[in-house]
């Protein structure tokens, strides 16, 4: 049998065509490597640093007098903790005692809260209860809601949240509520309704 020889010049020509080749398969395969899933990989990840404040006070009890040297509000609680940076005071089921021109002082019970600029301004969170009993001058009263802003240098308080307004004979719920504990003034803002409620022995 005749053994077939294929010319110089083609198989020059064959040899561009089979190196062509040669990079689509090489190419495919790293291809197909690198699209391959992996398995999980062990990736330590590093976890914010903890705020730490710079001191805190436990057991406290705090007295802001007024021009005339007596108690304006007292503080109370079982920790609060300050932080530097912010001028922050965050303080742990707060008790707060606000004396009036005249009559029994309100007493004011959350079980958080947060201070600024020197107990300037504050806010009570989650459970706040603002309660006074009955002086010869005036009935008991008692305002519930979920948050509350102070302003203790003015002894005044107010919220944007939902409120229950209980006094003798009545009860108000509404939406906001403002008082100016000085002048024995707290008033329900919006949505107000209010009904009858009979007082017992």
């Amino acid at each position: 049998m005749a053994e077939m020889l294929v010319p110089r010049a083609s198989r020059r020509r064959l040899f561009p065509w089979i190196v062509l080749v040669l990079l689509v398969v090489v190419g495919w395969w790293v291809l197909d490597e690198q699209m391959r899933p992996v398995g999980p990989q062990d990736v330590t990840r590093e976890e914010p640093e903890e705020r730490q404040p710079d001191y805190f006070i436990e057991d406290f009890h705090t007295v802001a007098l007024n021009e005339n040297g007596e108690p304006a509000w007292e503080l109370r609680g079982p920790r609060m903790l300050h932080f530097i940076d912010e001028d922050l005071w965050l303080i742990r089921s707060p008790d707060l005692l606000y004396h009036s021109d005249g009559g029994e002082p309100w007493h004011l019970v959350s079980d958080s809260g947060r201070a600024w600029a020197g107990f300037s301004e504050a806010v009570l969170e989650g459970e706040v209860v603002v309660n006074r009993e009955a002086g010869p001058d005036h009935p008991w009263s008692r305002l519930e809601t979920s948050e509350a802003w102070l302003y203790p240098p003015e002894r005044l308080i107010q919220t944007q949240q939902p409120a229950i307004y209980r006094t003798r004979g009545a009860i108000l719920e509404g939406v906001g509520a403002r008082g100016e504990l000085a002048s024995d003034r707290l008033n329900i803002l919006s949505e107000v309704k209010s009904r009858y409620a009979p007082e017992t022995d």
